[in-house]
């Protein structure tokens, strides 16, 4: 059968995540998770990583959100004036324009993951905070940093959506580019999923999420490794000042912790695992 990896995205943003997280991996639900190695919750998300030790733990690599690890002194073209990382369009301005010091991105990659290995996470993979891995020299520096750990990492590709605004439509015909271009290059030198997927293709899928949204998600995966993307939170109120997708998140919580998802992936010819198994 083929390979579903659900992945829970900023394990240790706050609570709310946090507890969302775990209890749709108890469900039976979410499989795989990527920690945010400088957000409030860390120390909370290690302890509850080390008591559920069946959940694949990678590094969510985070560009766009608090402060570096490193030192904003040691990564000037990461940072504002503020010291603290820059959200993902002045990031994405400044990479296209190649402002973004090789040297600095793996520096702090390397503060994120050492973090976690500092308290005994071992990750199994890599990706990123609002897909900004999606710009070349990012890519670059988290592929290059894989491969040397022989770590595999997500491909954030992009699916088919002709639901979306033109804008957005806009914005993922650049991913998408983007992505080809740097894939290109890394080929068979660094493990990867085949597809990937989320709620978000939908476009409005309501407060309610069900069987039949599923079930169309999966129908578009392709290739023997798909990554499911899911951001499972306890309560949208507590995400207000953290993201924008709260009221989403609330939904994918209360549909994932159901347990339903495995037995809709058997269905489509899927059996649940995680990243862990592509460094084999």
């Amino acid at each position: 059968m083929k390979l579903l990896i659900v992945n829970a995205d900023d394990f240790g943003l706050n609570a709310a995540a946090n507890a969302g997280i775990i209890a749709c991996h108890q469900a039976g639900s979410v499989t795989s998770t990527t920690l945010m190695a400088n957000a409030p919750g860390f120390d909370e998300a290690v302890a509850l990583a080390r008591a559920n030790p069946a959940l694949g733990v990678g590094l969510h690599f985070n560009l766009t959100w608090g402060e570096p690890l490193a030192g904003a002194a040691q990564v000037p073209s990461l940072v504002g004036e503020d010291g603290r990382l820059l959200s993902r369009e002045p990031l994405g301005r400044r990479a296209l324009l190649g402002r973004l010091v090789p040297a600095e991105l793996r520096r702090e990659l390397d503060a994120q993951f050492d973090r976690l290995q500092d308290h005994g996470i071992a990750a199994s993979h890599v990706d990123s905070h609002q897909h900004v891995h999606a710009f070349g020299p990012v890519f670059a520096a988290v592929a290059m940093h894989c491969q040397a750990r022989s770590l595999p990492m997500r491909v954030p590709w992009v699916a088919a959506d002709r639901q979306s605004s033109p804008a957005r439509r806009l914005r993922r015909a650049v991913l998408s580019a983007l992505l080809s271009r740097a894939t290109r290059r890394w080929q068979g030198r660094v493990r990867w999923n085949d597809s990937l997927g989320s709620v978000f293709e939908l476009g409005e899928a309501g407060a309610r999420l069900e069987d039949a949204h599923y079930r169309q998600l999966l129908a578009r995966a392709t290739g023997p490794v798909h990554e499911l993307m899911v951001h499972p939170v306890t309560s949208a109120e507590a995400m207000q000042g953290y993201t924008r997708v709260g009221p989403v998140a609330e939904a994918e919580y209360h549909y994932l912790r159901q347990g339903r998802l495995a037995a809709l992936a058997a269905e489509a010819g899927y059996r649940l695992g995680n990243y862990r198994e592509l460094r084999r």
